[in-house]
């Protein structure tokens, strides 16, 4: 079953590079064991042609693997290529997105957080 996390999309609405029929799949959720205050959370993440993720942080670090070969174009105007199974990792705090999907195809990845409970599983950044 498909389920959208809701408090990641009100956040990222307010922006007009997710609403660019970016889609976060969640996959799942779970509390990391032997913490009350922590859980790891798994998406689909799937970036049509065009679309750009905005730059953003989050409550905790996230894990990214890319699915499918893509072809970013950066801030600064650089292009990025990632092949299948290339993997990225951005530490809690850390500013990261900026990318438009510049391929020819839609840009997929599957991404693990693990972030404290409650809190928005995403900030835009300033």
């Amino acid at each position: 079953m498909k389920r959208f996390v809701l408090t990641a999309a009100a956040l990222l609405m307010a922006s007009t590079a997710w609403a660019q029929d970016i889609e976060r799949e969640e996959i799942r959720r779970a509390a990391v064991p032997g913490s009350d205050t922590m859980e790891v959370v798994v998406f689909r993440l799937t970036v049509p042609v065009g679309a750009t993720i905005p730059l953003h942080t989050h409550p905790g670090d996230e894990h990214t693997v890319v699915v499918t070969d893509a072809r970013a174009e950066a801030p600064n105007g650089n292009i990025v290529e990632f092949a299948v199974g290339t993997p990225l990792y951005f530490p809690e705090g850390q500013v990261h997105g900026g990318l438009t999907n510049v391929g020819a195809a839609p840009m997929v990845a599957i991404t693990t957080f693990v972030v404290r409970k409650g809190e928005p599983l995403t900030v835009l950044a300033n």
